[in-house]
């Protein structure tokens, strides 16, 4: 007998249609063949889907049984499928035929039931789009598709419930029909505090309030212990609550990342090591790394000069595009890891250079040593660079009480500019101004007389590239955006400049 039972194979974030053939006959030695799977290591698959067969009452057919995956080569283990092959060894065995658009998935215990999965979150309304037909997953299983596109999606708990339904003809009850929306909730890092309770450095933080209102990557730079790793904790607690759409995001991407799916949604905040390999933070064709736990949150990468820097040229590419993208046997696979990049250094190896009471112990060979680990092109992926001092003195005349109450007006201020930037981008499907983009730069960024001359200026002075014009003025309609203006000034436009031309400072 023949079965041919349709299925799919979730590929990073991608769902890639499979077909499993199988077939049984009487001729031959019984015993199970799997072929079209890559590597071959089938064996434990196939005993557990044997031992789920009696567990469940079921007779697991004493014969010689073909199982085929098309397309081949694609997955190398059964373990997201045997749900859907034990359906095709059960519709072969009892001569039965599946609907042509009836379609399952899922994978199965020693006991007969079916494992809940939480891939399913990756059949969006994309992958659903035209298709017409039943789908068979396992129960508490998840997915966001909330709209009806024809397909009906069915939950089962057990491979003897399946049985029931195709093999003995019992009814599926509307109870077994379920929606598979997941409710969650925002819940904000607001018990991390916010930049009131850090004294002094008020450039910095201005610098960290733009930064975290657009999106905009930021590299702070300074003497050990001025509060640069304080201030990009802190952040975490200032970032903005976002949309229904990246709050999917975000429980996608950790899905990807074998975490579980949570009914709070907060903005990741990552804080890889210095010795962190290229693979575990970009990631690798069969496992997500840093950059993908960090998507639609903060990738703060403290003592950045101590990177190797293949590390960190590994994510100048990732930077532009937003994603990690490789190739796995000829399949691609992208993962998402679109990420604020925090960085944060000391001005030389010792951390004494540009301290007010400390001499620095490097000399000029050191310095330029300790400055050629990060490549000028990574450099220019910041937006904005700021020198974080740290002066007691500052710090004195800051106050002494460093809080703000319930309400901060720092993260209010960005929450007003991140409504502005959500209303005026919703066309183009970007949340943020640092994702303008090149062809909407001119129609987003309005500049004033005066700034567009400023502008001009600027670019002939210091021979900046097109990369660096786009970022400044990304960066100075955030400061607009801050100011509730509808137009670039010449003073939004000159801030800008100064976090993106450097300065004499060390």
């Amino acid at each position: 007998m023949y079965c041919k039972i349709r299925t799919f194979v979730i590929k990073g974030s991608t769902v890639v249609d499979l077909d499993i053939e199988v077939t049984i006959s009487s001729r031959g030695i019984p015993r199970v063949e799997v072929t079209g799977v890559k590597g071959g290591e089938c064996a434990k698959n196939i005993k557990k889907i044997r031992t789920a067969f009696g567990n469940s009452g079921l007779e697991f057919p004493n014969k010689k049984i073909n199982v085929n995956v098309l397309s081949r080569g694609l997955i190398s283990d059964l373990s997201d499928i045997e749900f859907p092959i034990s359906m095709g060894i059960l519709f072969a065995h009892h001569g039965s035929v599946p609907g042509t658009s009836d379609l399952f998935y899922g994978g199965i215990d020693s006991a007969g039931y079916l494992v809940p999965s939480s891939k399913t979150i990756f059949m969006d309304d994309k992958w659903e789009s035209g298709r017409i037909g039943r789908l068979f997953i396992p129960s508490e299983s998840y997915n966001f598709n909330e709209k009806k596109n024809g397909l009906n999606v069915h939950k089962l708990s057990s491979l003897s419930e399946a049985a029931d339904i195709f093999i003995k003809g019992s009814k599926i009850t509307p109870s077994e029909s379920q929606t598979l929306s997941h409710i969650y909730e925002w819940k904000n890092r607001n018990r991390v505090g916010c930049f009131c309770n850090i004294l002094g450095n008020a450039h910095a933080k201005r610098a960290l309030t733009i930064s975290i209102s657009g999106h905009h990557n930021i590299l702070m730079l300074g003497p050990s212990g001025t509060g640069k790793s304080l201030l990009a904790e802190k952040s975490a607690g200032m970032f903005p609550t976002g949309t229904s759409k990246d709050a999917v995001e975000i429980i996608k991407a950790g899905v990807l990342c074998g975490l579980p799916v949570q009914n709070t949604v907060t903005a990741p905040f990552r804080r890889p090591h210095i010795s962190v390999k290229e693979g575990d933070l970009i990631g690798s064709p069969r496992m997500p790394g840093e950059a993908t736990l960090a998507h639609k949150g903060i990738l703060f990468l403290d003592e950045m000069h101590l990177f190797t820097p293949k590390v960190l040229n590994s994510l100048k590419t990732v930077i532009d595009l937003r994603k990690v993208e490789f190739s796995c046997d000829g399949t691609p696979v992208s993962y998402p890891a679109d990420f604020l990049l925090i960085g944060a250094a000391n001005n030389c190896m010792c951390g004494l250079l540009g301290t007010e009471d400390r001499q620095c112990k490097c000399n000029g060979k050191d310095i330029n040593t300790y400055n050629t680990r990060m490549n000028p092109s990574l450099l220019e992926r910041f937006d904005i660079l700021t020198h974080v001092s740290g002066s007691p003195i500052e710090a004195a005349h800051a106050g002494s009480s460093g809080g703000c109450g319930s309400e901060c007006p720092i993260r209010e201020q960005i929450n007003r500019a991140f409504l502005i930037q959500r209303n005026r981008l919703e066309p183009l499907e970007v949340s943020y101004n640092s994702g303008i983009p090149y062809n909407h730069i001119n129609s987003m960024c309005k500049l004033s007389r005066d700034a567009s001359s400023l502008l001009e200026m600027t670019v002939s002075r210091y021979h900046l590239s097109t990369r660096a014009v786009h970022r400044i003025l990304t960066v100075s309609r955030t400061i607009a955006d801050l100011d509730g203006c509808p137009e670039i000034s010449a003073a939004h436009l000159a801030e800008a400049v100064q976090y993106r031309v450097k300065n004499d400072k060390p």
